[in-house]
């Protein structure tokens, strides 16, 4: 499974780390654009803002992983608590927030498990086999049917943001 997060050569354009940086430079810029439309605020916000540390997805920080967690970095509230009150910034971010993360859901994680799902037929692993298991009287790899009932997402939401982080610190890049 590791080979589909890694694999540069599997659709490029697909690559879930570039996926993931994109999605939090657009969290990042939403956050920001609502922010600067409650009330005029100076230049010294927009630096400080795009400064903090949680939109550091290159190696990625811990904090940036916190976002990818959903999960709201202290030093961010922080910041923002400085021009806003907290009511205002929970009410501003969080829809953002639950934006971001089914964009992460929908555009890393639906999309890997398409993949998979895919390798496995190709391998001729059926989804019998994978219930059942090998049996003395069956061979070991069976063919799939054609028709394809597999759910999409069948793991919790924990599991799949805890996967994407733990992939993205071990250098999926």
């Amino acid at each position: 499974l590791n080979h589909l997060w890694t694999c540069p050569y599997i659709l490029p354009d697909l690559n879930p780390c570039f996926t993931h940086r994109s999605e939090v430079v657009k969290f990042r810029d939403s956050c920001l654009y609502l922010f600067l439309s409650l009330k005029p605020l100076d230049v010294t916000f927009q630096t400080g803002f795009s400064a903090l540390d949680c939109w550091n997805c290159e190696t990625p920080s811990l904090s940036c992983l916190w976002l990818t967690r959903e999960l709201l970095p202290a030093h961010l509230m922080t910041f923002l608590a400085q021009y806003f009150p907290l009511s205002v910034v929970y009410k501003t971010i969080s829809p953002l927030l639950n934006d971001f993360q089914v964009e992460l859901y929908g555009e890393i994680w639906l999309c890997r498990n398409v993949l998979f799902h895919a390798w496995e037929e190709s391998q001729g692993i059926s989804i019998a086999s994978k219930l059942h298991g090998p049996s003395s009287s069956s061979p070991l790899v069976t063919t799939s049917p054609r028709k394809h009932n597999s759910p999409l997402a069948t793991v919790s939401q924990d599991s799949w943001i805890s996967w994407i982080s733990s992939s993205i610190i071990r250098d999926g890049s």
